[in-house]
């Protein structure tokens, strides 16, 4: 895992700009708990009284399997993550009597993105993935925050690369057109977003798994037409049902019972999207 951090403050005006822009025009689609607590989305203080600084980690994972994401090839990450986090913070309890700081994994109102670049991990890219050089874009941002000064810890070594380029080869690998320009995503019409997040029919064009190229839960086509993209070794944990995936075919998809799903996939990330959406 990388570490940087970076010290709280209030996230800019034109950064909140854009991000209410996008919530009136509707982009984040049936994903309405982006549009709530937007006060301390843009202030982790509020989250935290007290707190001076947000620590961030990237937690790398593997390759898609069985049109299945690379996240999502075993233990859900949110667990997964968290719980590290919380056995970082017993190490900061032992160093830091006076520690106080909550965990956060992509499910809460944090802009892990914004912070990770502040931390000096890396940069956004055009496809909105968090770029780390080092790392690629395969990567769970988990963050404490806490209220230890950032400068009592060491500050992340110079990036390699601070942006990702001009190439816009994520903007033509997007089979649905939901990468509409450079940083301009509309969740409504990306994959990952219908196969995971969406209670909504696919549209017409991307009901067929032939016609989303195969995916079932997730996409990548953006981020394997990236040249920031790289093999990492993932944490074991993200690995538990990759053999699993890889040895089911449509057929066998197709052929699973709910209880069956349920059974199997008890602990992982698919519980999101459900039984219905997966053996389509």
């Amino acid at each position: 895992m990388d570490f940087g951090a970076a010290a709280v403050k209030t996230v800019s005006e034109s950064r909140r700009r854009a991000f209410e822009r996008y919530l009136a025009e509707g982009r984040n689609g049936e994903m309405g708990y982006l549009a709530r607590n937007l006060e301390k989305r843009f202030d982790p203080a509020l989250l935290v009284p007290g707190a001076e600084s947000v620590l961030c980690f990237l937690a790398p994972y593997g390759q898609a399997s069985g049109g299945v994401a690379g996240f999502a090839q075993g233990v859900d990450y949110h667990k997964v993550v968290k719980d590290r986090l919380f056995a970082v913070m017993q190490d900061l309890k032992a160093q830091f009597p006076t520690f106080d700081g909550r965990p956060f994994v992509d499910s809460a109102p944090v802009l892990e993105r914004f912070w990770a670049v502040e931390a000096g991990l890396g940069f956004i890219g055009q496809n909105n993935f968090f770029i780390s050089p080092e790392y690629g874009l395969r990567t769970i941002i988990g963050v404490i925050v806490c209220n230890i000064p950032a400068d009592r810890f060491a500050p992340h070594a110079s990036l390699a690369a601070t942006d990702c380029g001009a190439c816009g080869a994520c903007l033509h690998a997007c089979p649905s057109g939901a990468l509409r320009a450079p940083f301009d995503l509309d969740a409504r019409r990306c994959l990952s977003y219908l196969t995971i997040e969406s209670h909504e029919p696919l549209p017409e064009d991307l009901s067929s798994l032939e016609q989303r190229r195969g995916w079932r839960f997730g996409c990548e086509e953006c981020m394997r037409a990236c040249p920031w993209d790289k093999p990492l070794t993932p944490l074991p944990e993200f690995e538990t049902h990759r053999k699993e995936m890889e040895r089911m075919s449509d057929a066998d998809w197709a052929s699973l019972s709910e209880d069956e799903f349920n059974r199997r996939f008890a602990d992982s990330g698919l519980q999101r999207a459900g039984y219905g959406k997966l053996t389509k």
